[in-house]
């Protein structure tokens, strides 16, 4: 007789429901009379087998959950070390998926692409400095000995100064004068593949505000003309560095450097600060619709940035003055409404998802109903009132706000799985009440 696991694979590829009992198992006689049957064909127990329907791998391969084994007879070494690198590769990405949320992912934290994630390590810093120059741009020319700038004057006739070449282009603006921005970095002195000073060696960035020359000067400069998430190598001369002395032993003095910057975020201090040095109303801060909509952006920057910090609560502060704010700007036109608009319903999903993570679930679903009157059919606003309705025991909602948001995205994949989790915690709460019925009933 063939195991119980054997006969549910086989009720499952099969279609011979007539072999089946009244409970939908193989019969005795159908099991023994397919196994004898693929023994005399030489078939292994998991030969070839009639399917209901037909299977696209490639929708078979991306399923969670699915376990493919490799015929390594049919393969040759090569292919099959590239298949299990691959694999290994595959598994690497999905544990990186699992360990963040991908709901607020692009809303609160900034990405590289996965190409570009190591490119600090891969810069070509064999060439001396000079023959590096000749491809890169001269944005700031300097005479080289204490950091005068010079105008109006061609680069060769430039001794010192800051040269630039973009490896991964950012998006937005440059940070002005004033913000806080935060890079990671690696430097290098000249043809040396180690870096004498290193963000991610120390794994936490360096964040300083721009103007206040808390950084060395050519660093300041050379952030200022970043973008958010923009990834560049720049050569800075000693002038604008450590100087002609340089700082002994570890610094040799009239020493260049070689910098790999990453800008990963800035916020606009000086727009926030406006309003919080506010003593009477915010409607005294300015009435243009454009200045408020900086402010408000600036307020919902600072508290993405304290959410990164896993300071939850300061981040809904700043979210909430954010809101706050926005309620008490009134727009003159239907762009400008639809504008304040969807920054209002940023600010209300990263204020959900703060309580979510406080396990503070009432005001959860507080801030996700105000979501889906701007927009109702906005998944991560479904997605999030599910979770904390099923967290509340309310099932019925959590069933209905999950059944509309899986209409909308049918395979979004954290949809399916809470879709599971609110299964399992509705069995769970069925067997409690039988147990609490059958001790009532059984005294």
């Amino acid at each position: 007789m063939m195991s119980k696991l054997s006969e549910q694979r086989l009720n499952e590829l099969l279609d011979d429901d007539a072999d089946l009992d009244e409970y939908g198992e193989w019969t005795e006689e159908a099991a023994a009379r397919v196994k004898a049957d693929r023994q005399n064909n030489g078939e292994e127990e998991y030969g070839h087998v009639k399917l209901r329907h037909p299977i696209d791998m490639q929708t078979l391969c991306s399923s969670k959950g699915q376990i493919l084994e490799l015929d390594q007879t049919e393969l040759d070494p090569a292919e099959l070390a590239r298949a299990a690198t691959q694999m290994a590769m595959d598994d690497v990405k999905e544990n990186h998926k699992c360990d963040i949320d991908r709901h607020i992912n692009d809303e609160l934290k900034s990405t590289i692409p996965p190409r570009d994630l190591f490119s600090h390590r891969l810069i070509d810093n064999t060439q001396d400095f000079d023959d590096q120059l000749g491809g890169m741009l001269h944005l700031i020319k300097t005479n080289g000995h204490d950091g005068a700038p010079l105008d109006g004057i061609p680069s060769s006739e430039a001794i010192g100064g800051i040269w630039k070449q973009i490896i991964y282009a950012g998006v937005g603006e440059t940070p002005p004068i004033g913000s806080t921005v935060r890079i990671h970095y690696n430097a290098y002195f000249e043809l040396n593949d180690e870096p004498y000073d290193s963000t991610y060696i120390r794994r936490r960035p360096c964040e300083f505000q721009l103007g206040k020359f808390n950084v060395l000067p050519g660093l300041d400069f050379a952030v200022r003309t970043m973008q958010r998430r923009e990834r560049a190598k720049f050569i800075i001369s000693s002038d604008l560095l450590y100087g002609e002395h340089g700082c002994p032993p570890r610094i040799p003095p009239k020493a260049w450097s070689l910098f790999i910057i990453e800008l990963t975020s800035w916020i606009d201090c000086t727009l926030a600060d406006k309003l919080n040095q506010l003593k009477t109303s915010d409607d005294e801060v300015t009435e243009d619709f454009d200045e408020r909509m900086r402010i408000a952006q600036a307020l919902r920057d600072m508290g993405n940035d304290e959410y990164a910090k896993h300071n939850l609560e300061r981040a809904i502060r700043y979210y909430a003055k954010g809101k706050q704010f926005l309620l008490k700007t009134n727009p003159s036109n239907e762009q400008q409404t639809n504008q304040l608009k969807e920054l209002l319903l940023k600010l209300y999903l990263n204020s959900a998802q703060c309580y979510l993570k406080l396990r503070n679930f009432e005001r959860t679903i507080k801030n996700c109903n105000e979501a889906l009157q701007a927009d109702p059919k906005n998944t991560k606003a479904l997605f999030r009132i599910s979770i904390a309705h099923r967290s509340l025991q309310q099932f019925d909602q959590a069933r209905a706000y999950l059944n509309t948001a899986f209409q909308i995205e049918p395979y979004n994949a954290e949809i399916i799985d809470e879709a599971q989790r609110l299964d399992r915690a509705i069995d769970q709460q069925k067997k409690t009440e039988q147990k609490l019925y059958y001790r009532m009933f059984n005294k």
